[in-house]
């Protein structure tokens, strides 16, 4: 797999997996159906889901824009950390395609070591999921995502999405830092 500049990601199909390096850290992320493994190599934390509400409590909002290969991406949500907890909204919006979160599977809320969100300060700064939704309208597409709160102005937060269609075909694969906005994470 080749290595990408700070904010691209490059996708290996091969092994179904993407690499960025972002700020000097490097995430990795496997996707294995609706489950996602995020492995923040350079600091100590290590977000697995698998199901269920997240190990800490909270909610993160926000979005932006991040810019991969000269594609803008934007994005915006709401989201609990507690999957059962209302509401929980997604929005990723890429070269005129469109995706909306109707169900969230997975949620994790985690402490990464190595990430100082600063004020206000809240008690996880990474957000980890999974979901259904709909793509250009249609349902049954499916995300898997990563967000950071790496602090004010926003431009050291990070976002990750895998987006496949109703037929399990990959159609996004995007992460970087933000080029515009600001994601935060919340105290319940």
């Amino acid at each position: 797999m080749k290595r990408c500049a700070s904010g691209e990601g490059v996708h290996n199909f091969e092994r179904d997996e993407f690499m960025t390096n972002s700020n000097c850290f490097k995430h990795r992320m496997k996707i294995v159906g609706l489950t996602t493994m995020a492995f923040v190599m350079a600091g100590t934390a290590l977000a697995t889901i698998g199901g269920g509400g997240g190990n800490l409590p909270g909610r993160m909002t926000g979005g932006g824009s991040i810019i991969s290969n000269g594609l803008r991406i934007t994005h915006g949500f709401t989201l609990n950390c507690d999957v059962a907890q209302s509401p929980q909204r997604l929005e990723v919006n890429w070269d005129g395609n469109r995706f909306h979160l109707e169900q969230l599977n997975t949620a994790s809320c985690s402490n990464d070591p190595s990430i100082n969100a600063e004020q206000p300060s809240a008690s996880f700064n990474t957000y980890t999921g999974s979901g259904v939704g709909r793509l250009n309208g249609v349902s049954g597409a499916t995300i898997d995502f990563v967000f950071t709160d790496a602090g004010e102005p926003g431009i050291n937060d990070f976002a990750a999405y895998t987006i496949r269609d109703a037929d399990g075909n990959l159609v996004l694969t995007v992460s970087g830092n933000l080029n515009k906005g600001n994601q935060q994470a919340h105290n319940p």
